[in-house]
């Protein structure tokens, strides 16, 4: 990789075209801007390894008129040798010269497949002597794009492609395509896709992914066209980073609060019960926060856990959890892409008012068959990928199972022992090449869960999911995806302790997806992405029925709910200058629900209760209620130097799906509402700032964001409200107000031995819920603390690489208690006790603490063996501190007591086996 060096050094130049003469005046100047401006201004195209100039810097001081002259220099400066081919191709070697000069056979270079051969007779070298014939690199070979006759007036020509891995066929994602003489570079989108506009002219292209080797390609462009390459990866990776930018460059990117996950290393972080859990991971980056350990919804930048949406390969998933939260309902095996949005969110996602999160399936490897998996104590995973036809088509197949009921049989309560808790999960994605510009993808997911609480309680709940798309290459400007998907939540409720009033409560929510995308890249520098989305709502909130022949409980089923979203989104990401870039975004939302639809009426001017109803209307097949909204996107960049840059972003959002629930944290009965007359779509408006900082060559990154969020139509509740079988929810729910604003700091190192970050965030989340009637205020109509907020929240995550088999990981956390509200006098009212309360969530439990440790020994590092395998050992909670998860209140006699509850009270020590098959293990290495 070719570094230029511009903190002070500024070179001027004047080379005559004719004369090929040349002026160089400055004290110091480095190798690789000498000759990027001989490039720019001249005939000349030089080619050499980096490696071999990593700090060289020149003293020019001189004036040459020939242009020769200044080569000669800057081989005698750097101690390289060099030769001049055809009178314009500069070749610079170290430790041997070349001898002849290529001018009559320098066409003969290029076989049919593009290999340049040459003879190592004509090299001599100081040390060895070349005696066998050798095949140089491709890195060195040049690759003609397009046709000279396509573009006469030489404007500029878009240049495009697709990365994959070399060893497994797959598309990179995130991977950075950069033309240091321009200083422009782009990234490849989800399907390992890039494309650019550039002037046509001579160019070494440089392409960085997270974990690959860096290579590069010496092209000639003419006109459009497109150069696709493979990458390799490292050879002795130290699987560094965890976290890490959109690109390798926070610096030029214009997004701002995004964070990407590298799954390659998410299994290192010492994690409770031996999974890697993605949703747990985002929990250690700056501004997401949980209200507690086995927790399965989290919380983003004042955000309630129903305002983050979650895809999987474009089908949203609603329930993200197995086993009450202790496990991720991912599949980190099958996951190849992991991106969170906290601000700055592109235009073409909508439907939630916080975050998103978008998570790609891998495509499976296209070259050989791999089996692949893991086994603790309570589950077990298996993953099977493979060609169908081998680097056109291929399929990936994972599945996770738990045998946890032997653990309960351990535990000293006699129910628990007869009680059992279980779940598996499928997914896999299936991927067609039909030609260059045609591909097919079809992707399925489905997880299972069951708890039976001997004699009492028992329910499971399942998630399917599936998605179909076609994406289309029109041209190296202009392509497209097609996506048809659904998405299914399910579960059922069981209560069994009182035979007379046992019943079932069957409840179910599907959508419907069609989504059309298209990214187009104008001549101007103009990257464009347009298109249109849809989704439609069929809701069945609740259908209760008696379990058995004795109970007493009448079967009732809630009204079905049906609607339908629409959206039209267009945004353009373009550089004002080579300082400032822009990104400007409208999404324009619709949303309606159908009949047919009860509605119920309630008396204007009184609060809304079952008193005031006054009647219903009945409403037919259409639309009943609609809203619609546009969402302005707006995020900009201004680079203050090669390190340095300032961000901020503004982000409308709408959400018009509602989670209804009692719990501050996420359970698999929660219940989504869909928005009607009385339920109004949540919004909500971020303004953001940020200012990001690369040193030491980017090994090292600081940045520091602040944010401020407001927030319309959020969900509250009545005191001691009825959330499951209400016919009339709308006389329980509220709706108020929110504002939420913080600051969150974070520095990384990615490079080396250690890695790892540390990151703090203050924050402060804020509700009001305020109306005429008093049963529809809340805190006097005042602001008070959301039941997340955590205003201190630490994190310190460190990866050491003892060496190439043993890496040791440990992760630290801390923040501040939750709020609560809590009982605190009787008094006497109509001859009857009463308890009275704190004003909502005025008291705090105690802070939270954790320290984790895990340990990964890999065996012996062969290469050509059927089985690679590792033992992860992992230490969750190593202080054994009991932090508290909740705290509730109990009338026992003539007291009310409270009780604080704790999930882990003591350090869980976990191991896990994993293993990789390969079907070819020499062709992976």
């Amino acid at each position: 990789m070719r570094r230029f060096i511009t903190f002070t050094l500024l070179v001027l130049f004047h080379i005559n075209a004719a004369g090929q003469s040349i002026t160089l005046q400055k004290d110091s100047i480095s190798f690789d801007d000498v000759v990027n401006e001989l490039e720019n201004k001249s005939n000349f195209q030089f080619y050499y390894k980096p490696e071999w100039i990593p700090k060289i810097h020149l003293n020019p001081n001189f004036n040459r008129e020939d242009i020769t002259e200044v080569i000669k220099w800057l081989g005698t400066q750097s101690n390289l040798n060099y030769k001049i081919i055809n009178g314009k191709n500069v070749i610079f070697t170290k430790d041997y010269q070349i001898k002849t000069n290529y001018a009559k056979d320098y066409k003969s270079f290029l076989s049919k497949n593009n290999t340049i051969i040459i003879d190592s007779s004509i090299y001599t070298s100081p040390i060895v002597k070349k005696t066998t014939t050798n095949k140089i690199s491709i890195e060195y070979q040049f690759f003609t794009i397009g046709d000279r006759a396509h573009n006469p007036k030489k404007i500029n020509s878009t240049f495009g492609g697709k990365i994959t891995d070399f060893e497994s066929g797959e598309p990179l994602i995130g991977t950075v395509v950069y033309f240091s003489s321009l200083k422009k570079g782009t990234v490849t989108n989800q399907y390992g896709q890039y494309s650019i506009n550039i002037p046509v002219g001579k160019y070494r292209v440089e392409y960085r992914s997270v974990g690959m080797k860096t290579t590069f390609r010496n092209i000639i462009i003419h006109s459009d066209g497109k150069l696709n390459v493979e990458m390799k990866s490292k050879p002795t990776s130290l699987k560094e980073v965890i976290v890490t930018a959109k690109t390798e460059d926070p610096i030029r990117n214009l997004r701002m609060g995004m964070d990407k996950i590298s799954v390659k290393t998410l299994k290192q972080l010492p994690l409770g019960m031996g999974e890697a859990d993605i949703i747990k991971s985002t929990l250690l980056l700056p501004g997401v926060q949980s209200v507690g350990e086995a927790s399965s919804g989290f919380n983003v930048r004042g955000g309630n856990t129903d305002q983050n949406l979650v895809l999987l390969n474009q089908a949203p998933i609603n329930n993200t959890s197995h086993f009450f939260g202790f496990f991720s309902g991912f599949n980190s095996d099958i996951i190849k892409d992991i991106t969170l949005y906290k601000s700055g969110i592109p235009a073409k996602y909508g439907g939630r008012s916080s975050s998103v999160m978008d998570l790609s399936l891998k495509d499976g490897n296209r070259k050989n068959l791999k089996v692949n998996g893991g086994i603790s104590p309570v589950f077990g995973r298996i993953t099977i990928e493979g060609p169908l036809k081998k680097n056109k088509s291929s399929f990936i197949i994972a599945g996770r199972t738990t045998y946890s009921d032997w653990v309960l049989k351990l535990l000293n309560d006699s129910k628990l022992k007869k009680s059992s808790a279980n779940f598996h999960d499928l997914q896999g994605n299936f991927s067609w090449d039909l030609n260059d510009k045609n591909s097919i993808y079809l992707s399925g997911y489905y997880s299972y869960d069951k708890f039976d609480y001997h004699l009492e309680d028992k329910f499971d709940y399942n998630s399917v999911a599936s998605t179909l798309k076609w994406k289309h290459i029109f041209s190296p400007k202009l392509f497209s995806t097609y996506s048809a998907a659904y998405s299914k939540y399910a579960y059922t409720t069981e209560y069994r302790k009182e035979p007379s009033l046992s019943y079932s409560i069957d409840y179910n929510f599907n959508q419907y997806l069609f989504n059309s995308d298209f990214s187009y890249l104008s001549g101007k520098n103009h990257k464009f992405d347009f298109g249109i989305n849809s989704i439609y709502y069929d809701l069945s909130p609740g259908h209760q029925k008696p379990s058995n022949q004795q109970s007493l409980v009448s079967p009732r089923k809630l009204e079905d709910e049906q609607a339908l979203e629409l959206a039209a989104y267009i945004s353009d990401e373009f550089e004002i200058s080579h300082f400032m870039s822009l990104s400007l975004g409208l999404r324009y939302s619709f949303y309606g629900n159908l009949g047919p639809k009860t509605e119920y009426n309630y008396r204007s001017g009184q609060a809304r209760n079952l008193q005031s109803l006054e009647g219903v209307t009945n409403h037919k097949s259409g639309f009943i209620t609609t809203y619609s909204s546009p969402e302005i996107r707006i995020s900009t960049n201004i680079r203050l130097g090669l390190n340095s840059s300032l961000k901020a972003s503004y982000n409308e959002m709408s959400q018009y799906i509602q989670k209804i629930s009692n719990t501050a944290s996420m359970t698999p009965t929660d219940i989504w509402k869909l928005s009607d007359k009385y339920l109004k779509p949540q919004k909500s408006k971020q303004y953001s700032l940020g200012l990001y900082k690369t040193m030491r060559q980017k090994s090292l990154e600081a940045s520091i964001e602040t944010y401020y969020k407001r927030l319309n139509n959020i969900l509250d509740y009545k005191g001691g409200a009825r959330l499951v079988m209400n016919e009339h929810l709308e006389t329980d729910v509220l709706n108020g107000e929110g504002k939420a604003y913080g600051i969150e700091l974070m520095f990384q190192k990615k490079t080396g031995k250690l890695t790892g970050w540390i990151n703090y965030t203050y924050s402060r989340i804020h509700h009001k819920i305020n109306s005429q009637f008093d049963e529809e205020r809340v805190n006097n109509g005042e602001y008070f603390p959301a039941n997340y907020d955590k205003p201190h929240d630490f994190k310190f995550v460190a990866n050491y690489k003892l060496n190439r088999r043993i890496n040791v990981s440990t992760n630290f956390a801390y923040s501040t208690g939750r709020p609560f509200t809590a009982p605190l006098a009787y008094y006497n009212f109509a001859n009857t006790d009463r308890v009275y309360y704190s004003n909502r969530n005025s008291m705090r439990m105690p802070d939270y603490l954790r320290l984790d440790v895990a340990a990964t020994l890999n065996g012996n590092l062969v290469a050509k063996k059927l089985n690679h395998s590792s033992w992860t050992i992992a230490v969750y909670n190593v202080l054994g501190r009991q932090n508290t998860y909740n705290i509730f209140f109990r009338t026992e006699g003539e007291k009310v007591n409270g009780y604080k509850m704790s999930i882990f009270a003591r350090p869980i020590f976990t191991i896990t086996y994993n293993f990789k098959l390969f079907g070819n293990a020499k062709d992976d290495y």
